[in-house]
């Protein structure tokens, strides 16, 4: 993928997220079921007998968005869902409120959130005061578990991707779902409450995001169907609307050429032009019941901006036999920071100007350290660290990194537990008219992190701190792989690692 983007800007991601529908007849029809490198989708054997009379398996089909709840939570039916019905209240836990704290999170291998300590269990003096508690979110779960399938089968690559996008995708699937394909999406996507429930919530966080000052952030999904074949469940177009902002388009899956066309045109809109080739025609054939397309972008400016003439050539250490010329970034200002001596690493955090959206920065204190501190990750919430950060001085270090990634999401999921629906038993059968399998889920993510560009020089060289700071400031130098996030206070939009940041060139 060939993109261009200017050097004013401080940060540029995109993300998409593809699914590709297909219905084929009982596997007793000797036709297969077709990978077409995203997202593809067969129908459940004898579907069609319970739909074969429009009078009265329609209906039956369109109501279950309404009547369905969690299969293991065993709670009464939800009334059917009306996009002009008044919303009910606010769900309850897992998810925080809308005022509270910044850094929800779970307690989880002794991280309390309560002191930054060193090794020797003796309190480390800070500047800054304490923030509040971490509390449990399932967004925040969902997206420290995801990330050990991806890291481990990509240790030695550079890796960014949405857990948001992929997390959304599973709540629209976990809304049309049934049996024990809902069970495993459910279970997979931390989701503790009955599916109209969750859609809620998910709706409230989008809108929150939607509302961010000073960052542009875009969470897009939509419908592409095959108007010759596929019928849209009329419940599911008001669900995806209301809940997920989704859109609806039918298109001539026989012109695969042009589809591809729309598709990618769509998905280069949506991210800004960062995700232009998203499909191509050879994923799309005339059977092709429909695709499903979800996109993120985000774009923020540092609220302490680095300066490009601060920038130098600095040494980073691959791992401990192989070292590399970066271009390394230099900033030293009150930074929000802690020490983590129970995973032998250190956390800093950059919040973006004047919005709650922020870029945590988890870096181990071994050269080698970054698969170990990943796999002890594995259960905890990312908030639970932030809950520990302490505003103090810091003398950071940064190495400028651009990724491009894709991600196959299948395994992953199927690691997670999510396998049902990549069958031909599948459950996904409150979509269209007829029930769904799932074959391939596929993500390509871009992230770009520079210095803010031109206007960072004179802001540089203004600064204004507290007269009671310490003399002495920390330090935080990326000089050896390291794991990043990209958080608001509800969800994780971006994360990964970097093992080798692009090296200096003639031109820097």
């Amino acid at each position: 993928m060939s993109c261009k983007y200017s050097s004013a800007m401080l940060l540029l991601l995109g993300s998409c997220l593809s699914l590709c529908l297909f219905f084929t007849p009982a596997a007793s029809s000797g036709q297969r079921i077709v990978d077409y490198g995203h997202v593809v989708f067969g129908s459940r054997s004898g579907f069609d007998n319970q739909i074969q009379s429009r009078s009265g398996g329609v209906p039956a089909v369109q109501n279950r968005i309404a009547q369905r709840t969690a299969v293991a939570a065993g709670q009464p039916a939800q009334q059917q869902f009306s996009a002009q019905s008044p919303a009910p209240a606010q769900a309850q836990a897992p998810s925080a409120p809308a005022s509270a704290s910044v850094t929800p999170g779970v307690t989880v291998l002794g991280i309390d959130g309560s002191t930054g300590k060193s090794a020797a269990g003796q309190s480390r003096g800070s500047s800054g005061p304490a923030r509040p508690p971490a509390q449990f979110n399932y967004r925040e779960r969902f997206s420290s578990t995801l990330f050990q399938p991806i890291s481990r089968s990509n240790i030695n690559r550079n890796v960014v991707y949405s857990p948001s996008s992929v997390h959304g995708i599973l709540g629209m699937l976990f809304g049309v779902s049934s049996g024990e394909t809902a069970t495993e999406l459910r279970l997979a996507g931390q989701f503790e409450q009955d599916q109209l429930s969750v859609a809620k919530d998910f709706q409230r966080v989008n809108n929150l995001e939607r509302e961010l000052q000073n960052a542009q952030l875009i969470v897009a999904n939509k419908l592409f169907f095959n108007h010759e074949l596929a019928v849209v469940n009329p419940d599911y177009a008001r669900y995806a609307r209301e809940f997920y902002n989704s859109e609806i388009e039918p298109v001539n899956m026989k012109r695969s050429s042009n589809t591809a066309a729309r598709i990618n045109a769509w998905s280069a809109d949506a991210t800004r032009n960062i995700i232009r080739e998203l499909v191509t025609p050879n994923d799309i054939d005339d059977e092709t019941q429909a695709l499903l397309v979800n996109a993120i972008y985000f774009k923020a400016r540092w609220a302490n901006e680095f300066s490009a003439m601060d920038t130098t050539p600095e040494k980073f250490r691959v791992n401990s036999n192989k070292a590399i010329t970066v271009p390394m970034m230099y900033n030293d200002d009150v930074f929000a920071y802690a020490e983590l001596p129970e995973l032998d690493a250190v956390a800093l955090e950059l919040p973006y100007a004047g919005t709650q959206v922020s870029m945590l920065f988890i870096l181990p204190n071994q050269v080698d350290g970054l698969s170990q501190l990943e796999r002890q990750l594995q259960r905890v919430d990312l908030n639970q660290i932030a809950a520990r950060l302490r505003r103090e001085m810091v003398a950071v270090r940064i190495p400028k990194f651009r990724i491009e990634f894709e991600q196959d999401m299948t395994r992953p999921l199927q690691e997670l537990g999510v396998r049902r629906m990549f069958t031909a038993n599948s459950q996904v059968d409150a979509m269209l008219m007829r029930p769904v399998k799932v074959s391939k889920i596929l993500q390509k993510a871009f992230i770009d992190v520079n210095e803010a560009g031109s206007e960072a020089a004179a802001a540089t060289f203004a600064k204004f701190v507290p007269l009671l700071l310490p003399m002495k400031s920390r330090e935080f130098t990326a000089d050896h792989p390291f794991l990043f996030a990209i958080r608001t206070p509800d969800s994780v939009l971006f994360i990964g690692h970097v093992v080798q940041p692009p090296q200096v060139n003639a031109r820097q």
